[in-house]
């Protein structure tokens, strides 16, 4: 064995080893990587959030607008929106790769214990030498091929109903903080209102007691207004755990830790609303709602199915080129050209194809049907909200109404009181239907604002950034 081959055969040994090398860390690397521990992830999850919470929660309340804000930066249904809309692009930019030519490399190494002999006429005659290694690129450029065209074209679509998915989520999530921002303002006004009637029935109480001392009251009495005492503290305890729930949810919502504490501006900027036909609600929102806009797109993709189908029955025609060089002394040429056209046409393939069509028709079919029944429903949302809105706005009417007439029965019961023309316990019924009134002319302001931001959203008003 000369001192070429001596060579050649380390160098060949090297960079085998190198490439068993790489392969096993590939395929190592999944069964050897660090692995999460359900009890590590849980302990470092909630001071985690914790931290998050404190940073973006600022000491002050917070208004509709910069709770949207929050979230629409945090919120996790988002980010895997999100998610989906990157990969939608990484499909769509692979999906051109079929544009591209396509090169492989090839390496190969061979050896035999003896070398190839062959005998001829006159004695043996050596065909190749002993240990050969041969390096091969080979390129393919496709020529004719429609589906290739049709794929990119539908995974362009994808990207545009997973941005429209991603738009439409970030609407949703709006839409919910907005609700339960007004929930927790109507709930913390329910509270506040049950505070107050816990006040008058305690003095009520103390009022009763001193009668029954009197001999004024009865037992019986003085028991009912210690019921009522009871109802109203259990009512407000109800109302305080709904509340502590309610702003859970708003900083679950928000993408924050639902433990945290958050305080809310009062306030109610009702949405400006200008009366209009029907006819006009429902081709604005048939026309901006974004669920109709995917459909638009899934019906192009669906067609785009019907063609790729066709273009099965076409031929595929590529290019083709290698070169390939061996160490092979014999040879006379170690390096060699090949080029070519190659071409593929499905004459049967079990009626495959066929059938594909056929199928790709029917979902072009259901994808058109599935447009029109969105539209049918849509059209019933912009009816069900236009008739919310009318309802919030009647009952805003009347809970105004009964607040100027308590407020008015308070006034009079006061200058009474002051006279001393009626009891105690009368002026608290006054200030405790005053209070009622105004709880009930608040909720009906926050009802009446929910419903506008749903008629909004169901017109496809609502935007994707606050």
């Amino acid at each position: 064995m000369n001192s070429e081959t001596t060579n050649l055969m380390g160098g060949t040994a090297r960079r085998f080893r190198l490439v068993a090398a790489l392969l096993g860390l590939l395929l190592l690397a999944p069964g050897c990587g660090p692995r999460v521990s359900r009890v590590e992830h849980a302990a470092v999850f909630h001071p985690e959030l914790r931290e998050k919470t404190a940073a973006l929660l600022p000491d002050r309340p917070l208004t509709a607008l910069e709770c949207v804000r929050i979230a629409l930066d945090n919120n996790l249904d988002l980010r895997v929106a999100e998610i989906g809309r990157r990969l939608a692009t990484l499909d769509r930019k692979a999906a051109f790769g079929l544009f591209l030519p396509q090169i492989e490399f090839r390496f190969g190494y061979s050896g035999t214990d003896n070398p190839q002999l062959r005998q001829t006429g006159g004695g043996v005659v050596q065909l190749s030498d002993q240990r050969i290694h041969q390096t091969e690129i080979e390129a393919q450029q496709a020529v004719f091929l429609p589906q290739a065209w049709l794929l990119y074209d539908i995974r362009g679509r994808g990207e545009e109903i997973s941005s429209l998915l991603r738009d439409r989520a970030r609407q949703m999530i709006s839409l919910q903080v907005a609700t339960l921002y007004f929930a927790v303002l109507t709930l913390e006004d329910a509270e506040r209102y049950l505070g107050v009637t816990i006040e008058n029935v305690e003095a009520l109480l103390g009022e009763t007691r001193a009668f029954e001392r009197e001999g004024m009251a009865l037992p019986s009495q003085r028991q009912e207004v210690e019921t009522l005492l009871l109802e109203s503290t259990i009512a407000r305890d109800n109302v305080r755990r709904l509340l502590g729930e309610t702003r859970a949810e708003l900083l679950v919502a928000m993408g924050l830790d639902p433990f945290g504490i958050i305080e809310l501006v009062r306030q109610a900027p009702f949405l400006p609303f200008e009366p209009r036909s029907l006819e006009e609600d429902a081709l604005e929102a048939l026309t901006r709602r974004l669920e109709l806009h995917v459909d638009d797109r899934t019906l192009e993709i669906r067609k785009r199915e019907v063609q790729t189908a066709i273009a099965a029955f076409l031929p595929r025609v590529a290019g083709l080129g290698s070169f390939t060089h061996s160490s092979d002394s014999f040879l006379v040429y170690s390096n060699v050209w090949t080029y070519g056209v190659g071409a593929v046409l499905s004459a049967f393939d079990g009626f495959r194809n066929l059938f594909g069509y056929r199928a790709a028709r029917e979902r072009e079919k259901e994808a058109f049907v599935r447009r029109e029944q969105r539209c049918m429903a849509i059209l019933l949302e912009v009816l069900r909200a236009r008739h919310r809105v009318d309802q919030a706005a009647d009952y805003a009417a009347v809970a105004s109404k009964n607040l100027e007439t308590a407020e008015e029965r308070l006034r009079e019961s006061r200058a009474l009181w002051d006279e001393g023309m009626i009891q105690f316990s009368e002026l608290l019924d006054a200030v405790t239907e005053k209070e009622r009134a105004g709880f009930i002319r608040s909720m009906a302001g926050f009802q009446q604002q929910v419903a506008l931001a749903t008629l909004g959203d169901v017109l496809g008003r609502t935007p994707k950034e606050p």
